[in-house]
């Protein structure tokens, strides 16, 4: 009988039901890749991914039952760490022969934590496809785990109960050796794509791995532990994949989640311009970089078929963007907007209240009325019609990024909320308390905000009416956040 390998996007014990994890969103496509590594290797083993945000701490609890799996791969948010430990569990005691990885960003940063757990096997750090076929070869072989576990980088692993991290793994080269996502492992249509669209059905995509820039908050580790940085995909490569999301799925849009599509400058354009020329009838989303940004990329994107940008702006304070390690500049943000728009590329900006850096040791940080210059920077950029969403969120201090070193050097997380992950998910866990500034006054400049981006959603003209429920959902949000506001005022 043939081996079951299940790789699960693990859930929190409890998902939020005002959308804070966009679990109707996007497939999980972190595990599909490695779904497609583990396929490619091994003919004969059984693979299933199950998509545990998408179903629910208790509906996947039952399918991992069903499936009875022999290994078990799990990745998750920071926020479903909990849930992921005590699945990891549950699924030992049921089945005590299963063998269990676990992988993604949080335990990537804090693997001591997940072996901690002792449920979990092995930690998978950084970028999985490779290592995971390692280590399954591992499995498969019967030979002892003492032996054969040093010789594999890129893991994390218990010896006589103590953890032991080898050497990070060498990043794949080129990344189209890379297979495309097992996307028949999941029912694409389970998953509405992002809340604006041009054309749907619409799913996700990476154009790219990995960034070149050091920003205080980012805490994807996984790219940052081998070189190089940034790799990205042929033009062939891509077209490749759009011609394959529409023959065999019916996608009409893409989003590209790679972390900025102008990080490098000429593979950008040669993806633009092999798009153009295909003319696939296709639309697309990507994330871009505020400098550099090249009017004649942008060209060549709209002339490709992409629409709308991500847009990672942050603060409307030059020191902030600086202290940050944002590298960029409030004229540059401008600039970027007006070109983007010139060629009718609708902009999404980005932005964190209340950002938190350090200056020869000593915290740095924005109060009420850096805050309030932030809001103000994006009323003028919106007032301009260079702006056309934002994103509003409150700086969190996430494993794997300068910023967790920061905020527990200068003990900023709020004490309750130290390793309790699952309380990081609800509405009022500011997560950091800063000097001076109250929850009240987070949860008024998060309204305050939330109001803006309420407006500009409407404005936008390209909401549906399979949409109203997302914005519903915000619209609850914002009155929460006010009524908490006013009582912790």
């Amino acid at each position: 009988m043939a081996k079951r390998f299940l790789l699960l996007f693990a859930p929190p014990v409890k998902i939020p039901r005002l959308g804070e994890l966009g679990e109707e969103m996007a497939p999980p496509l972190g595990v599909l890749y490695l779904a497609s590594a583990l396929r490619a290797a091994f003919p004969d083993l059984e693979v299933a991914v199950i998509d545990g945000l998408r179903e629910g701490y208790d509906d996947t609890w039952r399918a991992v039952e069903d499936f009875r799996p022999d290994f078990l791969g799990l990745s998750f948010y920071t926020t479903a760490a909990e849930g992921a430990y005590a699945m990891a569990r549950c699924t030992k005691e049921a089945f005590p022969y299963v063998k269990i990885a676990a992988g993604g960003p949080h335990v990537t940063a804090l693997p001591e934590e997940a072996l901690g757990t002792g449920s979990i096997d092995v930690v998978v750090r950084g970028e999985g496809e490779r290592t995971l076929v390692e280590v399954t070869e591992a499995w498969l072989s019967g030979a002892p785990w003492g032996t054969v576990a040093p010789r594999i980088d890129g893991i994390a692993w218990r010896q006589d109960g103590i953890a032991v991290v080898n050497q990070p793994r060498a990043h794949i080269t080129p990344l189209d050796d890379v297979a495309t996502p097992a996307r028949d492992l999941v029912d694409l249509r389970r998953y509405r794509g992002f809340y604006l669209a041009k054309q749907r059905p619409e799913t996700s995509m990476v154009l790219s791995r990995g960034c070149p820039f050091s920003c205080t908050f980012c805490s994807n580790m996984v790219w940052k532990l081998g070189r190089p940085s940034v790799r990205t995909r042929s033009p062939d490569n891509v077209v490749k994949e759009f011609q394959r999301l529409s023959e065999d799925f019916g996608i009409r849009e893409t989003f590209d989640h790679a972390d900025e599509f102008n990080a490098n400058i000429p593979a950008a354009m040669g993806i633009a311009s092999a798009l153009a020329d295909r003319r696939l009838g296709m639309t697309w989303k990507t994330q871009v970089r505020a400098h550099p940004l090249p009017p004649d990329l942008v060209a060549a994107m709209a002339r490709a078929g992409c629409w709308y940008v991500h847009l990672g702006i942050e603060s409307g304070n030059e020191r902030t963007l600086q202290g940050i390690g944002k590298g960029i500049t409030l004229d540059q943000v401008r600039a970027a907007c007006s070109v983007l728009k010139d060629h009718g590329i609708r902009v999404h900006g980005l932005f964190m209240l209340f950002n938190v850096w350090e200056e020869h040791g000593r915290l740095c940080y924005e109060g009420v009325r850096e805050t309030q210059a932030t809001l103000d920077f994006v009323s003028r950029l919106a007032d301009d019609r260079l702006l056309d969403y934002i994103g509003w969120s409150v700086t969190t201090p996430y494993p794997g990024s300068k910023l967790y070193d920061i905020a527990l050097r200068h003990n900023l997380i709020k004490p309750d909320l130290r390793g309790a992950w699952s309380k990081w998910l609800t509405d009022d866990s500011f997560v950091m308390q800063l000097p001076g500034v109250s929850d009240a006054d987070m949860a008024h400049a998060k309204s305050r905000g939330s109001l803006l981006r309420a407006k500009l959603m409407l404005r936008s003209g390209h909401l549906n009416l399979g949409d109203l429920g997302y914005v519903a959902k915000k619209g609850v949000k914002i009155i929460i956040n006010e009524l908490r506001a006013i009582r912790g005022g």
